[in-house]
């Protein structure tokens, strides 16, 4: 382990970090584009963490040493990008801390946007989610010649990955909901305590993926879901420098990441996270799902004390998985779970939905569903039908009103009209319908 010696003298305001394997010929470039920032340079530090780079990286960060306030770490063997930004958190001497990648060339207004994004707040705590615009060729060009891209060499087609899923004003507006879902440490910045508070990166998640978002996610938890802390800083650019990306690779690495982080938080919006789709549908089920369950508070809804005496008596010999407020009251079989959100989590009480599931197949003997199956999109009601059949032998979605309509409830979603819903099911699958008292059943078997 090798390093070059701290900086000493006042703090800076802002430290920047840069992970870094191997590719010196990138960290050149994101080492020079620093160089040139709007934001003086005894106001800033750069903090390069080589994480078991071959050769060694040092005599590129050397290159820099009288341009830049700079700090060079190494580490061997490559411990993963996780490791290396905690590494650059624990030498980080500002109170806000700019996480970039080693392929990322920061516009030079860019540390100035940062800065002025947490000094307006008073440096209380906050996240700014910077742009990392595509690079290809012209702007590659530019930045070898030391020199500004032009907006003509970003074009209409090089943004961040981000911007077409944001441009609708809806997803704007949605996105303080859960704003983790698109933060990205390749252009971020936080408030150096908060990252302090929740330990940092989870060193368990090595592989490539997902390590951002469940950071940003703890943050957000940590400070209480507060919709005021995260923001988008769509004038804190980055340049996303062309490099060579072995794309299946990589997803898959970032399926078993997702996967890590279902297991490590078994929540509805790390379920919904997890689940085939693009983020703003993401949000969208993470923000439906939490008014949804406000709406069924409102309503009487959900409830699981509505179910009739006979019904519950089948419950109590079986091995069931019950979704309703006090189902974890129930006297249910030995080993049900419940999804109750009324109660504390536990590991017989999920704080789930029931749209992806940790379950094995077959797992319960029947999925019961009070009320809130009926919050859902007709797409997503198909899932989760799709996934309670994969894991139970029967479904029950239980309706214990009928005199709310789907207009009372909007813009969430409601089903009401169980006959259609009915007829769009029944040639797939063995339906049956009940009445008990003013409750109706409808119970769901495998396909005819």
């Amino acid at each position: 382990m090798t390093a070059t010696p701290h900086p000493t003298g006042p703090a800076p305001e802002l430290s920047v970090t840069l992970p870094v394997l191997d590719n010196g010929h990138l960290l050149v470039l994101a080492l020079d584009a620093l160089t040139r920032q709007t934001l003086p340079a005894d106001r800033f530090e750069v903090i390069v963490v080589d994480d078991g780079s071959e050769p060694s990286l040092a005599p590129v960060a050397e290159r820099f040493a009288d341009r830049l306030p700079l700090t060079y770490l190494r580490h061997t063997p490559n411990r993963g990008r996780s490791v290396a930004r905690n590494r650059a958190i624990d030498a980080a001497r500002g109170d806000v801390v700019l996480f970039l990648d080693a392929d990322q060339a920061a516009h030079p207004d860019l540390l100035l946007r940062h800065w002025e994004f947490h000094a307006g707040r008073g440096l209380r705590p906050g996240v700014l989610l910077g742009r990392a615009v595509h690079a290809d060729w012209a702007i590659l060009d530019a930045l070898h010649q030391g020199t500004t891209p032009t907006a003509a060499m970003v074009g209409d087609y090089r943004g961040d990955v981000r911007d077409p899923l944001l441009a609708a004003a809806h997803h704007r507006r949605d996105f303080v909901r859960a704003p983790w879902v698109y933060g990205h440490t390749n252009n971020a910045s936080a408030d150096r305590a908060s990252l302090v508070a929740v330990d940092g990166f989870d060193e368990a998640m090595v592989t490539w993926g997902g390590e951002d978002n469940e950071l940003f996610y703890r943050l957000f938890l940590h400070h209480g879901r507060d919709p005021d802390l995260f923001a988008l800083g769509d004038d804190a650019v980055s340049f996303d420098l062309p490099h060579f990306r072995m794309v299946p690779l990589l997803m898959a690495q970032l399926a078993e990441n997702v996967r890590y982080m279902g297991a490590k938080h078994p929540r509805y919006d790390i379920e919904f996270f997890g689940y085939p789709g693009p983020w703003p549908a993401s949000v969208r089920r993470i923000a439906w799902f939490e008014d949804a369950l406000d709406a069924a508070r409102t309503h009487g809804l959900a409830r699981a004390d509505r179910l009739p005496d006979a019904y519950l008596a089948e419950l109590a010999g079986e091995d069931c998985l019950v979704t309703g407020y006090g189902a974890s009251r129930l006297d249910l079989g030995a080993t049900s779970v419940t999804l109750d959100h009324d109660a504390p989590a536990d590991e017989r009480n999920l704080h789930l939905a029931g749209l992806l599931t940790p379950f094995p197949e077959h797992r319960f003997t029947r999925v019961v569903n009070i009320d809130m199956w009926r919050f859902w999109t007709p797409e997503d009601l198909s899932g989760l039908l799709y996934e309670s059949l994969r894991i139970g032998g029967r479904i029950d979605f239980v309706r214990t009103e009928r005199t709310i309509g789907s207009a009372e409830m909007l813009p969430l979603p409601f089903v009401t009209d169980l006959g259609f819903l009915l007829t769009t099911v029944e040639r797939y699958l063995d339906v049956r319908r009940e009445q008990v008292g003013d409750i109706e059943i409808v119970s769901v078997r495998g396909a005819r």
